[in-house]
């Protein structure tokens, strides 16, 4: 009688992804206070639909700083480019853990 051994393998995939967002048209800047330089702007409803949240969840996001919000003369609500980036790396970092 033979004695089989059993081998027990892991396999750890990791992945990295580069997201570009492109408008429909000539980009929209604004200067954010919290990066202090001039960023490309998107509405909150383009964030929600793009990275497939709920307006809840970006509004979210905003409040716990990790996205910063840029009110324009206007009133309307726009959120700056440069914090998605920033949201991003800390989102997969905390999914990494």
């Amino acid at each position: 009688m033979t004695n089989k051994t059993r081998h027990t393998w892991q396999i750890t995939i990791e992945t990295h992804s580069v997201t570009i967002v492109r408008t429909n048209g000539k980009p929209i800047s604004a200067f954010c206070e919290r990066c202090r330089t001039n960023v490309t702007v998107f509405a909150p409803e383009q964030i929600a639909a793009f990275f497939g949240m709920t307006l809840a969840e970006v509004c979210r996001r905003v409040e716990v700083d990790e996205l910063h919000l840029i009110e324009t003369r206007r009133g309307v609500a726009l959120v700056c480019g440069d914090s998605l980036n920033n949201a991003e790396t800390k989102h997969n970092s905390k999914a990494k853990r």
